[in-house]
């Protein structure tokens, strides 16, 4: 048997790449006989976008900007050394080349998911629908829909009778659609699809997580061991989270606390780094702080794995209708929406912070966690038939 992953996995982004190997390693577990591989697929003009994203902060002389194009670097070695990607290879914003492309592997099944690969936009540079990531009815293998997400879409383009038709017609002849959020869900079962529907969660529960040498790398870049340490991946560019940001650089200095910054750069941090860990070190390294601050899905999802308290702070206005996120829908499933908070000048975080510490000492993740990857590996052996 012969299975192939199409997803994100070429994106610079830790839990883009993580949540590839969630799928990889899980399915290689699961499945020891099959051939397992992430079809290396790549949106030309995404690719583009992102190299002349690296460039442009350094061509501005934006702080980070070095940092940023070694990640970038970086990034694309670690992905072509660790995911075990096709031999062949495409990059083309064509879906019928994709398809093609994808027909000359021969697949037994094709599996989409993780990520926003359902996202449905507009906008210029935008993958534009009907995309291959909702693997048209053109493949040849047997197709599977795991933790994909609409998530992000344009809401007024999720309601048009004929982009609606599209995808009923597409989804129709999946062996089984599993989402990862209910805002997806619900898109999905207002068409009336015949095939199974329901939801998991983020491939990333689905492993434990392992990494050697990360506490000498953050040792190394100067993280200091000998105080407390809160992990911020946090950018201070968005002005709701910088006026966040100095309220909890006032609760460190008050404290002695260091504030590192794990991943976007923020400028209330002690320390910055990007370009230090590899993904697989990233999704590990927060076992060595003591909190964590992000607006981001995988810090808040390798928070609970590494078991440490966090608090998501997000902006209301990324969220003009009634859906409020992929975190608030994660956070909701869980009960645990107290680790959740939208910006208002009205809050002072210093306290939301004491309040979450003592919080987090009598709440219990564990079961959470345990149950989360049982689902997720339920879901892809009742789809996958061997």
């Amino acid at each position: 048997m012969k299975i192939g992953i199409l997803t994100y996995h070429h994106v610079i982004n830790d839990g883009a790449v993580l949540q590839t190997l969630g799928h990889v390693y899980t399915l290689r577990e699961l499945f020891p006989e099959a051939t397992i591989e992430v079809i290396d697929y790549r949106h030309a003009t995404i690719e583009r976008i992102e190299r002349r994203e690296a460039f442009k902060a350094l061509i501005k002389l934006k702080k980070g900007a070095i940092s940023k194009i070694k990640k970038y670097y970086n990034f694309k070695r670690f992905v072509n050394d660790l995911l075990p990607l096709s031999k062949e290879h495409c990059q083309t914003d064509d879906t019928a080349k994709a398809v093609a492309f994808i027909n000359r592997q021969h697949y037994d099944y094709v599996i989409v998911g993780s990520d926003e690969v359902w996202k449905i936009l507009d906008r210029k540079y935008a993958r534009q629908f009907p995309n291959i990531y909702w693997l048209p009815e053109t493949l040849t293998a047997k197709r599977i829909a795991s933790a994909a997400s609409a998530n992000g879409s344009n809401p007024k383009l999720l309601e048009k009778k004929d982009i609606q038709e599209k995808v009923k017609t597409i989804v129709e002849g999946f062996e089984a659609i599993a989402v990862r959020d209910q805002y997806t869900f619900d898109f999905i079962h207002r068409l009336g699809v015949s095939t199974p529907l329901y939801q998991v969660p983020d491939p990333t529960f689905g492993v434990d997580w392992k990494a050697d040498g990360v506490k000498e790398k953050l040792q190394k870049v100067g993280v200091d061991f000998s105080r407390k340490r809160f992990a911020l991946n946090l950018s201070s560019n968005n002005p709701e989270f910088a006026k966040a940001s100095e309220q909890i650089q006032q609760y460190a200095k008050q404290h002695n606390i260091q504030l590192v910054g794990i991943g976007q750069y923020n400028k209330y941090c002690e320390l910055n780094f990007s370009d230090v860990l590899n993904s697989l070190e990233w999704a590990t390294c927060y076992q060595y702080f003591d909190f964590c601050v992000t607006d981001r899905f995988h810090s808040t999802i390798f928070s609970i794995k590494n078991h440490i308290p966090f608090l998501v702070i997000e902006s209301n206005k990324k969220y003009p209708t009634a859906h409020k996120g992929k975190i608030v829908d994660l956070l909701s499933k869980m009960d645990k929406l107290a680790y959740h908070q939208f910006y208002d000048d009205s809050i002072d975080f210093k306290e939301k912070i004491d309040h979450l510490l003592q919080k987090y000492q009598s709440d219990n993740f564990t079961d959470i966690i345990d149950h989360l990857k049982k689902q997720f590996r339920t879901h892809l052996l009742n789809s996958i038939k061997g």
